[in-house]
């Protein structure tokens, strides 16, 4: 089994360092793997990964402009010849850390053929709580202007304090499927580059998971939850220093693009 990650790196060393440890690791957990990582370095004063540390995984670093999330990660995988021979092709922020059996448990998962995206529990430390299923059910047009409301900066700060912290903070949920995991590790399979050789999100930051849902339903295959793969995070090491105006903008260009551009 072939494993690519693109992780997306920005000005967060310390952080890209634990997590790569923690591939390694798993890596070293899992038989007959190999597992790529290319760290897509949006970073304003490059520092350089020492390749030399991992063993089990091969490490290389691509050092780009400020993309932005997706767009850092889509400039790496848009140059990749024959991306389906991977298995999984993940794209993830560096601020998430893989289990002793992350690797091996995503190698014992059948996927099928009609399975685009996996999303894995990702339990976030902060929130005390799996952050999947991220959108059980695809959002109605009037649900996605309505949630443009919401990126206003005391509003956006009173959901996050009310209802988002709390949001199915006590649910449990087996494997179901869905319609989008959380995107700060984002489980994509070979069936997903079968139907797409390209990824053209032309937002900065945000509604990613959006984007690569409404694909997946263009395409007629499948979002599934799936808790027995297991990640952690920290969450938000970077975006956290963004300001609240940015933020805002960001999230509401990105709900725009997808209203013009699936509803």
């Amino acid at each position: 089994m072939k494993i690519l990650i693109v992780c997306v790196n920005y000005n967060s060393y310390e952080e890209l360092n634990q997590f790569l440890d923690s591939v390694e690791k798993s890596s070293n957990n899992a038989v007959e793997t190999q597992v790529e990582v290319v760290v897509a370095d949006n970073s304003t004063i490059k520092q350089t990964v020492d390749k030399s540390l991992y063993k089990s995984i091969s490490v290389s670093q691509q050092n780009l402009d400020n993309l932005g999330y997706l767009g850092g990660a889509s400039a790496v995988l848009n140059n990749i010849r024959n991306i389906i021979q991977y298995k999984y092709v993940i794209i993830s922020n560096v601020d998430v850390i893989f289990e002793e059996n992350t690797i091996k448990q995503m190698q014992n998962f059948e996927i099928g053929d009609d399975i685009a995206w996996v999303a894995p529990c990702i339990y976030s430390e902060k929130y005390q709580k799996d952050l999947n299923p991220s959108i059980l059910n695809r959002y109605p047009k009037l649900k996605l202007r309505l949630l443009k409301l919401t990126y206003h900066r005391f509003v956006y700060q009173l959901y996050c304090k009310y209802y988002y912290s709390e949001k199915r903070k006590n649910a449990s949920y087996s494997q179901t499927d869905i319609y989008a995991g959380h995107g700060s590790c984002i489980i994509l399979t070979s069936i997903f580059f079968n139907d797409y050789k390209q990824i053209d999100y032309p937002i900065f930051l945000y509604g990613e998971e959006l984007y690569f849902a409404e694909l997946i339903k263009r395409a007629q295959k499948r979002v599934v939850y799936t808790p027995s793969i297991v990640i952690k995070t920290t969450g938000g090491v970077s975006t956290s220093r963004l300001p609240s105006k940015s933020f805002c903008k960001f999230n509401i260009d990105a709900i725009n693009y997808i209203l013009k551009t699936f509803y």
